[in-house]
């Protein structure tokens, strides 16, 4: 490597001070520190980060900057994430679809697109698939069903998140890590709820990482996205926008929040069946829980 050469790459892991970045130009991965004058911006490289490294010395590789972020998290820290793989089980736990409901309004607030996986589809009955579909058909999310050995919708699944940075978010003990290791290249993560990689003692130094995927993908290697406080992102009037099937709807007043409001063109869809009842009432289960926070 001559002096002085610039590359551009992702920051696919950060330890102890180190950040591995991979680089556009050939793939190779390159340990690097972060120059002094971003720890002076108070900007620090979080794992996802689109970046610029130099080389001054040979071998030895700096972050020159930090480019344009399309969002951030900050537990667990990761940046740019494109896609939200948000997985329940249908059974073992039975889904919590007001739980499902959130993590979609989270994600749409971090610009993250979600895609909605349901496992164990094996041990449930189609009855309880079709009550889940006639809930979600009505809207623009993504719908997947399928079992431990079903190989084939997985691969669906790969195509959704070729190229692009995924998180998985949902419960305990719904089979990520499973879904995870068919996902990614490697058998990186361990299936079991006291895997190793997840059994980590209070004082043990917990990194983040992406992992990839079969198609040059990214997958984030932590179950770590499990619930938000949506009512700390978003006002009572804004809750509507991430209800997509609300906004067919042409109500009588522009600010109206699909209540108790005359003419509410919404509340119609709900009666004639264009709108899912249960959306409608976990709709206005959150719009009180933000109002009320609010007020606090």
């Amino acid at each position: 490597m001559i002096s002085n050469e610039q590359l551009q790459g992702k920051i696919i892991k950060g330890i102890g001070g180190f950040y591995y970045v991979k680089t556009d130009q050939d793939n190779k991965v390159l340990e690097c520190k972060a120059r002094g004058v971003l720890r002076h911006q108070k900007t620090i490289p979080t794992v996802g980060d689109e970046v610029m490294i130099q080389s001054d010395n040979p071998g030895e590789w700096m972050i020159e900057s930090i480019l344009p972020r399309k969002n951030i998290f900050i537990r667990p820290p990761v940046a740019n994430v494109d896609i939200g793989l948000i997985v329940f089980s249908m059974t073992h736990p039975k889904p919590n679809l007001l739980l499902l409901d959130m993590l979609l309004i989270s994600s749409e607030i971090q610009n993250v697109v979600p895609i909605v996986c349901f496992t164990k589809r094996d041990l449930t009955s189609s009855a309880e698939e079709i009550a889940i579909k006639e809930i979600y058909e009505k809207t623009p999310y993504k719908l997947f069903f399928f079992s431990k050995n079903d190989t084939a919708t997985m691969d669906e699944i790969i195509l959704e998140i070729g190229g692009k940075t995924a998180f998985m978010a949902g419960p305990s003990g719904v089979g990520k890590s499973t879904m995870a290791n068919y996902l990614c290249a490697d058998q990186t993560m361990e299936t079991g709820a006291l895997s190793q990689k997840l059994k980590r003692g209070k004082h043990t130094t917990r990194h983040v990482e992406l992992l990839e995927t079969k198609n040059g993908g990214y997958l984030l290697d932590t179950p770590g996205f499990s619930s938000y406080e949506i009512s700390d992102m978003i006002k009572p009037e804004e809750l509507r926008e991430y209800f997509p099937e609300f906004s067919r709807g042409e109500c009588r007043f522009k600010s109206c929040l699909h209540k108790e409001e005359p003419g509410c063109d919404v509340k119609k869809s709900v009666e004639t069946g264009e709108i899912s009842a249960v959306r409608y009432d976990h709709y206005l289960s959150l719009l009180e829980e933000i109002k009320k926070d609010q007020y606090r």
